[in-house]
């Protein structure tokens, strides 16, 4: 697709209201020496051009995997075994691995959490940032390498240049994540992805990172899917947030509302282990017990067996997701007593 069509079309997302992307009842499961491992059970979920959904939990609840899924690189030896997956009003299931390929790192790009995984310790940063852009345009190579000082430049990166000339290893960590979105960013994707983005990162460069891609949300229009583990970053930068346990969604909500009054046991789990001033020199609580390995074979609410809430009824009913508030989902048969 043209870049002028490209635009057209993120336009009209713009005008209709109609999401840029709209994921409904997907699951993925990998086959194991156990049998079939169901690792993400039904998510659905859509968002539009210019908006940031935030996806939080534990490690080991189907974050990551689902977010590959959108690009169609979910690991061996899982697959995607059902579901819908529309961009820009395309079924992603349904093109072809070329036409996947020209949408990975153009229409849909990843940051992922570690820069070193990501860049070729070969390679200067500058080469690496022109092939990207190369790959989804029609351009020499000197015009890649000036696109690529310049998105260097746009990120933060001082003496653009100069900088441009290093290899990965000649970085600092803030830097090469830098890097790593400027060859995220080069074809202004219409969505990216940041999978713990800033997780490796001090406080200081967390900071100037969430700056960084808000300014770049508003300049570009894209929409944002931010996976994090850290909450505060999450009430900064999400429009919306999206909780998900043992795979499946068990709340989600505008963030206003979802960090001023969270209706599921987990989510307000998750809350009271946030940092506050006041319990400064106070240990942090906790949420006891951890994910369950087969979660897809328990009966029942996944979270349960962890939950204080919880009683017989619990343990043998699979909550759905239901509506309590605008825009605010909870997946909880307990959800009355909840914070």
């Amino acid at each position: 697709m043209s870049e002028t069509r490209l635009l057209n079309k993120n336009n009209q997302l713009h005008e209709s209201g109609e999401p840029l992307l709209d994921l409904q009842g997907l699951s993925i499961a990998f086959k194991t020496d156990g049998g079939e491992f169901t690792a993400v059970d039904k998510v659905s979920f859509s968002l539009r051009p210019g908006r940031t959904l935030g996806i939080v939990g534990e490690s080991g609840c189907g974050k990551s995997v689902t977010a590959l899924s959108l690009l169609r690189l979910v690991p061996h030896p899982g697959r995607i075994t059902a579901g819908v997956i529309r961009f820009m009003g395309q079924d992603l299931m349904a093109l072809s691995a070329n036409e996947m390929r020209r949408i990975r790192g153009g229409d849909i790009a990843m940051i992922f959490q570690e820069p070193v995984t990501a860049l070729n310790p070969v390679f200067t940063i500058g080469d690496q940032i022109a092939e990207a852009y190369r790959l989804h345009h029609n351009a020499s190579a000197k015009e890649a390498h000036e696109t690529a000082i310049g998105v260097l430049d746009r990120v933060g990166i001082p003496g653009a240049r100069h900088r441009a000339k290093s290899y990965p290893h000649q970085l600092s960590g803030g830097m090469r994540q830098r890097a790593v979105i400027a060859m995220a960013l080069i074809s202004r994707p219409r969505l990216l992805i940041a999978d713990e983005a800033t997780t490796a990162l001090d406080t200081t460069i967390q900071a100037q990172i969430i700056d960084l891609l808000l300014d770049l949300q508003d300049e570009y229009g894209m929409a944002i899917l931010f996976i994090s583990h850290n909450l505060g970053i999450v009430s900064e930068i999400a429009d919306e947030v999206m909780v998900m346990y043992a795979g499946q969604v068990v709340e989600k909500a505008p963030t206003e509302s979802f960090f001023g009054a969270p209706r599921h046991p987990y989510s307000a789990g998750l809350l009271t282990t946030l940092p506050q001033p006041e319990r400064r020199n106070q240990i942090l609580p906790t949420i006891e017990g951890s994910v369950t390995v087969r979660y897809d074979q328990l009966t029942g609410c996944r979270f349960a067996p962890r939950c204080v809430k919880a009683d017989d009824f619990c343990r043998r009913t699979d909550p759905e997701l239901e509506a309590v508030a605008a825009g605010h989902g909870v997946a909880c048969l307990k959800m009355e007593f909840a914070p």
